[in-house]
């Protein structure tokens, strides 16, 4: 009898420590990442020449660690590698980027390429037991020719992502072929979703978004599968000790021409990790940060093989991903149509366009839904309750000296109702003019005719209170202006 107390008691203890020590591991991580963070680049579109620059550069600092393949090349030739990096019995696929406007997890990849280089004597433990019990292999950018574009397809125009079964796509058949030759157990599917979508009804935004894709209809739960829905719990459970609340669960419907789907059908256990927003992070520099503990700390629970202890329950009590977010929402418009007066709230989010002016993508923000939005949450909200709301003003002039737009009082525009600014001129300094005056300009080549309803409309307006006096401005967007 003392025996059996006595090895409980010791199997116990062995848990404790193991699990002491893996916090103490996410801590380090989530403590000491910009020690890992490849800092070259901290904005979500980059040349793939710099990506792969970077690669290669730290594929030399780890000398032997990091062993790059050759798989092919994308349909427009452009080279596609894997990157090796452990030599254990449990392997481990990652691809990023299949959608080329989805970079969030190829920066994290970087980032963990970078960690395993500055413990590649193996001082750590974690990192030892890693590398003897897994081979990671990545596929940081699956999809060179859209990322060129920052496109979501191929050069085809095919979505990768639904080429399982015909394999039309070179960048598909890379894929199939890996799966094929490694037979992994573990896969790890990495893309980025729109920032709009929430956490459930809790008015946060789905930062990250987890998925053990189904292999059939009928949503059937195997071993395959298990393994990947008790990753999927790991990962939450690992952002919820720093981000409380920033996970979703992602729709599990079954896609047949998905690739993610068929690779838990060909025996892989995968995981589908989606990249949102967060506040204060247009680039998603804080979930790229969220990606590289999650990744690192899973690869540290396939190693020691503790997910094995996760619940289902435990998934399925993830929140799915909602749409309950705005980029902007703008509460208590009062709207005068017609002789009559009612209360508004408008919904605002922004698109990404070329502005060849500036030669960068700028956000162009417009008013998507209108009406009683009082169950909506956003990552910026202003309150213009008792205010009357107008249509900004263009400014009549199309200024085509820079000198002259240097000098323009933007503050005297505000107290006119002005919101925009078109300036055609043959030159353009941004970094010389006032911030504020930088959002209110329009670089667009045909004069701007807007119509007069609200909703589709860009977000230009000024609001008055009872005597007409201007008391709020907001252009493109942006609370520029307020008394």
């Amino acid at each position: 009898m003392k025996k059996v107390f006595f090895l409980i008691a010791t199997i116990l203890l062995m848990h404790t420590v193991k699990t002491h020590s893996q916090l103490q591991f996410i801590d380090d991580l989530f403590i000491n990442y910009s020690k890992y963070k490849v800092e070259q680049i901290q904005q979500r579109r980059f040349e793939a020449k710099t990506y792969f620059q970077i690669i290669d550069s730290l594929v030399a600092a780890g000398g032997e660690m990091i062993l790059k393949t050759k798989l092919g090349k994308s349909f427009k030739g452009f080279p596609i590698s894997l990157y090796k990096i452990g030599n254990g019995k449990i392997k481990v696929l990652l691809w990023s980027q299949m959608h080329g406007d989805e970079a969030t997890a190829s920066q994290a990849i970087l980032d963990i390429f970078n960690f395993f280089i500055q413990h590649k004597n193996c001082t750590d433990k974690e990192c030892e037991s890693i590398l003897d019990q897994c081979t990671l292999l990545f596929i940081p950018l699956l999809n060179p020719d859209g990322m060129r574009k920052f496109e979501r397809r191929n050069f085809q125009e095919i979505d990768i992502n639904r080429d399982a079964l015909r394999l039309q796509t070179p960048e598909g058949k890379i894929l199939k072929q890996v799966q094929n030759d490694y037979k992994p157990d573990f896969g790890f599917n990495l893309h980025d979703q729109l920032t709009t979508y929430s956490v459930g009804k809790t008015r946060k935004p789905a930062s990250i978004s987890l998925l053990a894709p189904a292999f059939n209809h009928e949503k059937d739960i195997d071993d395959i599968r298990q393994r990947a829905i008790q990753m999927c719990v790991l990962i939450r459970e690992t952002i919820q000790k720093y981000y409380p609340g920033f996970v979703a669960r992602y729709d599990d419907e079954f896609e047949p021409r998905a690739f993610g789907d068929n690779i838990q059908a060909w025996g892989t256990s995968t995981i589908l990790i989606e990249s949102g927003g967060y506040f204060n992070d247009p680039e998603k520099q804080e979930v790229r940060k969220m990606n590289f503990i999650a990744l690192m700390n899973a690869f540290n629970s396939i190693a020691n093989r503790s997910y094995a202890s996760l619940h289902n329950e435990e998934y399925f009590n993830i929140p799915e991903n909602d749409k309950l977010l705005f980029h902007l929402l703008i509460k208590n418009c009062s709207v005068q149509k017609e002789n009559h007066t009612y209360t508004i709230d408008l919904g605002i989010n922004y698109s990404e366009r070329l502005d060849s002016t500036r030669n960068k993508y700028i956000e162009k923000y417009e008013v998507v839904d209108l009406g009683d939005l009082s169950t909506y949450a956003s990552y910026d909200t202003i309150d213009v309750k008792g205010l009357k709301i107008n249509i900004g003003n263009v400014y009549p002039e199309i200024v085509t000296s820079f000198e002259k737009l240097k000098k323009i009082d933007y503050e005297t525009l505000w107290a006119e109702g002005f919101t925009t600014l078109i300036y055609q001129g043959d030159k353009f300094f941004e970094e010389e003019l006032n911030v504020t005056l930088r959002q209110m300009i329009s670089t667009i080549k045909e004069p701007l005719r807007e119509s007069q309803k609200l909703l589709g409309h860009s977000a230009n307006f000024y609001f008055t209170d009872e005597m007409g006096i201007i008391k709020k401005v907001i252009s493109n967007g942006q609370l520029v202006f307020e008394q």
